[in-house]
């Protein structure tokens, strides 16, 4: 009977530890995280660090991806780097948060012969560029500065022109 006893206790002290250390990692900084945020816009919030337990790792793609977003029209066709950037691969939030546009990236498969089919239509492009690719499609164009160092966007009113040729 003793024996039952002080084992009911050790399970039950470590059913309150397991409680305890859960509230205080997971619990307290979500609701403290929560309770700090509450009235921000789901667009703000993506661009938070995110709560202790749970960092979010792209809120610099976020940032960029929302300017780049009020940047451009919704039927607009959007020209990027490649998705090697130096703050980590930001594909997916850039598709996520820039849908319906058309987002080309730099180095897929089939991205010269989109470009060279999109040459000589008139329509409203964006340019994206980093350091590695891009800046020559903006030359002689009013340039826009993202959130990033080293990244910015130009708009390409007309089609992009035979100068496209050049930046394959």
């Amino acid at each position: 009977m003793i024996n039952r006893t002080w084992v009911e206790n050790m399970i039950g002290l470590i059913i309150v530890l397991n409680i305890f250390v859960l509230a205080y990692m997971f619990l307290i900084p979500r609701a403290q995280f929560i309770s700090a945020h509450w009235n921000l816009s789901s667009e703000t919030l993506m661009e938070t660090t995110g709560a202790k337990d749970t960092p979010n790792q792209y809120s610099r793609n976020y940032r960029v991806a929302n300017q780049i977003r009020k940047i451009t029209g919704e039927t607009s066709i959007i020209l990027m780097p490649g998705d090697d950037w130096e703050f980590s691969s930001s594909r997916s939030v850039m598709i996520q948060r820039l849908y319906p546009r058309k987002i080309y990236f730099f180095g897929d498969k089939g991205f010269e012969s989109r470009m060279r089919n999109l040459i000589d239509q008139k329509k409203e492009f964006f340019v994206v560029f980093n350091e590695d690719w891009g800046r020559s499609l903006c030359k002689a164009r009013r340039v826009q500065a993202l959130n990033n160092p080293g990244f910015g966007i130009c708009r390409i009113e007309n089609g992009l022109g035979t100068e496209a040729n050049n930046s394959l």
